[in-house]
C-alpha cells in the first residue's frame, strides 16, 4: 500500500477512536442535525399556511355583508375566529397578536354598492408578518374583486345585457399569468428545499473547525501529523475523513427525502446535482480548514465559524434578490458555498435547468473546495510543527 493511503487510513482510525470516546461528535454529526431537520419538516408539513385567524366587524349586517364575510371564511388562508361590534376591539385583536388582519364592513355597504357609489372594506394587516400578511392581502383582494364583479355582473343582466356581453364588461381586460415553477406557492419547496442545506453547512463547518482546533488545544498536533507520516495533507485528509462520509450520507438523505418522499419536483440533472453536494461538504470543510489556520485558536475560530455560517441564509438571495442588496450584501453572499449550492438545488432541483446553466455555481463551488487548502497549507504546517500554537483556548 502506497505511504500516502497508509498515512491518511492511520489517521482516520485515529480520528474515528476520538470520535466514539466523545459525546460531543456523535450529537453533532448525528443527533442535532436530524433534530434540526425535523423541526423544520414539522414547521412546514403543511406546505401552505392555512386558517389564519382573522377579525371582522360587519357595521351593515346587510345580504351583502354577510356574504362577504362567508367568502372570507371560506378561503383557505382566513379563519373568521373573531366577530366585533366595535371597530376598536378589532384593532386590539391586531395589536395583541391574536388576530392576523381585521376586516371592516362599513355602514351602508349594500346600499352604496347597489348606488354605483363603490363603498370601501377595510382591512388592516400587520406588514411586520409578511408573509402572512402577503397571503391575507391577495385572499381578501379576490373575496372582494369577485364580490364586486358579481354585484356589476348582476346589475348588466338585470338591464337586459347577455351574459356574455356582461361578463366582457365586468372584465374588458385580463390578465393570464403562469407560475412557472411553484405554481401551488408551495412553502415547503420554497423554503425547506433551502433551509435543510442550510442547517447541514453549520454542522459541516463546526466539525470541521472543532476537529481541527481541539488538536491545537490539546497540544496534540504532533502526534496527529506524526501518525500521518508527517505530512500536512494526508492529515487533513485523513482527520476529516470520517466527517466528509457522515455529512455525505446525510445530505444524500436530505435530497432523497425532498425528491422522493415530499414530492420536490426534480426536473434537472440530479448527477451534477450529487456532483454538487460533495463539492459543498467539502468547500466548507475547506472553510474550516481556513478559519484554524488563519487564527491558530479554537475559541476565535469558533466564534468566526458561527458569524460566517449563522447569518449565511439571509445573504444567498433565496428570500431577498441578490440583485436588490447593496453592494457589500452582495459580496458576502458570494463568499458563501451555501449561496451557490443552493442556487444549484433550485436550478437542478425545482427548475430544471440546462446543465451549462449551473456550471458557474459547480465552478464556485469546487474553487471554495480547492483553493482554502492551498491557501493555508503553510500556515497550518507551522501550527503543527511548533508548540508554540498549542494550548491556545
Amino acid at each position: 500500500m502506497p505511504e500516502s493511503a497508509t498515512g491518511i487510513r492511520a489517521t482516520t482510525r485515529r480520528e474515528c477512536a476520538r470520535i466514539t470516546s466523545n459525546r460531543l461528535y456523535p450529537l453533532l454529526m448525528i443527533v442535532l442535525p436530524l433534530t434540526s431537520f425535523g423541526i423544520l419538516w414539522a414547521i412546514f408539513h403543511q406546505q401552505v399556511p392555512r386558517n389564519l385567524p382573522v377579525a371582522v366587524c360587519d357595521l351593515d349586517a346587510s345580504k351583502l355583508s354577510r356574504q362577504v364575510m362567508r367568502m372570507i371564511h371560506a378561503t383557505p388562508t382566513m379563519d373568521v375566529l373573531f366577530h366585533v361590534s366595535d371597530p376598536e376591539k378589532g384593532r386590539k385583536l391586531l395589536l395583541e397578536g391574536k388576530a392576523y388582519a381585521f376586516v371592516l364592513l362599513p355602514r351602508s355597504l349594500e346600499r352604496d354598492a347597489k348606488r354605483g357609489k363603490a363603498p370601501e372594506i377595510i382591512g388592516y394587516y400587520n406588514a411586520q408578518w409578511l408573509l402572512a400578511g402577503s397571503l391575507i392581502t391577495r385572499d381578501l383582494t379576490a373575496v372582494v374583486g369577485t364580490a364586486s364583479a358579481a354585484l356589476d355582473l348582476r346589475a348588466r343582466r338585470l338591464r337586459g345585457e347577455m351574459y356574455a356581453a356582461a361578463k366582457a364588461h365586468v372584465e374588458p381586460i385580463r390578465v393570464e399569468t403562469h407560475a412557472l415553477f411553484n405554481p401551488q406557492f408551495n412553502y415547503l419547496y420554497f423554503l425547506l428545499t433551502t433551509l435543510l442545506p442550510t442547517m447541514l453547512q453549520i454542522f459541516v463547518l463546526v466539525l470541521a473547525v472543532h476537529s481541527i482546533g481541539l488538536e491545537l488545544k490539546e497540544g496534540t498536533a504532533r502526534a496527529w501529523l506524526e501518525t500521518a507520516g508527517n505530512s500536512v495533507w494526508r492529515a487533513l485528509a485523513g482527520k476529516l475523513l470520517p466527517y466528509t462520509g457522515n455529512f455525505l450520507i446525510l445530505a444524500m438523505f436530505i435530497l432523497s427525502f425532498l425528491f422522493r418522499y415530499l414530492g420536490v419536483p426534480a426536473r434537472g440533472n440530479l448527477l451534477l446535482l450529487g456532483v454538487g453536494t460533495v463539492l459543498f461538504v467539502l468547500a466548507y470543510q475547506a472553510m474550516g480548514i481556513l478559519l484554524v489556520s488563519v487564527t491558530a485558536n479554537l475559541r476565535l475560530a469558533t466564534s468566526l465559524t458561527a458569524f460566517y455560517a449563522g447569518a449565511a441564509f439571509a445573504f444567498t438571495g433565496v428570500t431577498f434578490p441578490s440583485m436588490a442588496m447593496p453592494e457589500i450584501g452582495k459580496a458576502w453572499g458570494e463568499l458563501l458555498p451555501l449561496t451557490y449550492y443552493l442556487r444549484l438545488i433550485i436550478q437542478q432541483g425545482i427548475q430544471g435547468a440546462p446543465c451549462s446553466t449551473s456550471l458557474e455555481a459547480l465552478g464556485a463551488l469546487l474553487a471554495f473546495a480547492l483553493l482554502p487548502p492551498l491557501v493555508s497549507h503553510k500556515r497550518m504546517a507551522r501550527l503543527l510543527r511548533h508548540d508554540r500554537y498549542w494550548g491556545k483556548r
